[in-house]
């Protein structure tokens, strides 16, 4: 008896390492990812600065899902060489940042099956459970180099491969890499790099914080979201340019700090929860030209022909998330990303 007892019990240890998930087929695409970008190697640049960024769509839309995961399988996301984190320095969102090899030059890769592309999320390498985990696939994949605490290493001279993976399947199958746990490969190409000491600034012409006249909820009721509350304020930014940037090409992106939908352009959600005496499903809405500006779009705005000085105006708005307002205080914050093509 004691021998039944035995093996019932090493059947029951075993079975976690049976179980597998289901997957939508077999194939898995490797996409890559290239940043040449001009970097900024300011001493004074503060860790958690972003440097450049990276996105690839094209294949990232026939990577392999999965589902039906057992208790034992987890999802995975694994770099090669080894993801390194960058001690107490924090990039997009608040998330973890790992070393590239090169000295103050970190990164970060967006997730492969949460996030959209007006918010992508962060993947935390290592690995979670996948039972019942929720996915959603995205159909775009971004990389952004993030300054570390230590000096910028100016003398790297050539370029820097990392290979990411995202994976599914039993902790052996995802451990091994095998072709059946793999979802979708990233290839990160960063550099060569052309260093700069100096670059265009961005400074908020009236100071950092904008305050918006106070709107009742009545009115704000009144109003289809995304039209003007008439409480909107603008936003002047101004951008003074050193002498050897004048001509050259910048691109810039709106970088969202606290939290933004996941769905709607250039919205900011409140960051004061409503226990605090933040007002129930209100926001903000940002716009350039009358329209929502594009969170995490690096290409919708440039400057072909940067001037010595010049501005960017914008307009901050109220926006109304549903029906069930509640009156209170709406925070948001976003920072501005410019960029020397």
């Amino acid at each position: 008896m004691k021998k039944l007892i035995l093996f019932i019990s090493l059947l029951c240890f075993s079975l976690p390492t049976l179980s597998i998930c289901k997957y939508s087929k077999t194939s898995n695409p490797t996409v890559g990812i290239s940043i040449k970008s001009k970097i900024l190697s300011d001493k004074s640049l503060p860790a958690g600065s972003i440097l450049g960024v990276g996105t690839v769509g094209g294949g990232v839309a026939d990577m392999k899902t999965f589902y039906d995961c057992e208790a034992g399988d987890v999802y995975a996301v694994s770099a090669s060489p080894g993801a390194i984190e960058a001690p107490g320095v924090k990039g997009i969102q608040g998330g973890t940042v790992y070393e590239t090899g090169i000295k103050g030059i970190g990164y970060q890769i967006s997730d492969a099956i949460s996030g959209s592309n007006i918010r992508p999320i962060p993947a935390k390498m290592g690995s979670i459970s996948a039972y019942r985990l929720t996915v959603n696939p995205v159909v775009q994949l971004t990389a952004w180099l993030i300054k570390t605490n230590d000096d910028i290493d100016t003398n790297v001279t050539s370029s820097r491969t990392i290979s990411v993976m995202y994976l599914a399947g039993t902790p052996t199958q995802v451990q091994s890499r095998s072709s059946t746990a793999r979802l979708l490969g990233a290839n990160l190409t960063l550099g060569a790099f052309t260093f700069r000491e100096t670059s265009c600034e961005v400074t908020p012409r009236n100071g950092s914080t904008i305050k918006l006249p106070n709107i009742e909820a009545s009115q704000l009721n009144a109003v289809t979201p995304g039209n003007a509350t008439g409480k909107q304020k603008d936003i002047i930014l101004d951008i003074n340019c050193p002498t050897s940037s004048v001509g050259s090409k910048y691109t810039y992106w709106f970088n969202p700090i606290t939290p933004n939908s996941s769905s709607t352009n250039g919205v900011l959600m409140n960051s004061v929860p409503v226990a605090s005496g933040g007002a129930q499903d209100v926001g903000l809405i940002i716009k350039k030209d009358g329209t929502a500006i594009k969170f995490y779009d690096y290409d919708a705005y440039s400057i072909a022909k940067v001037a010595k000085t010049q501005e960017v105006k914008l307009t901050a708005d109220y926006y109304r998330l549903s029906s069930t307002i509640s009156t209170g205080t709406v925070q948001g914050i976003f920072e501005i990303i410019l960029q020397e093509k």
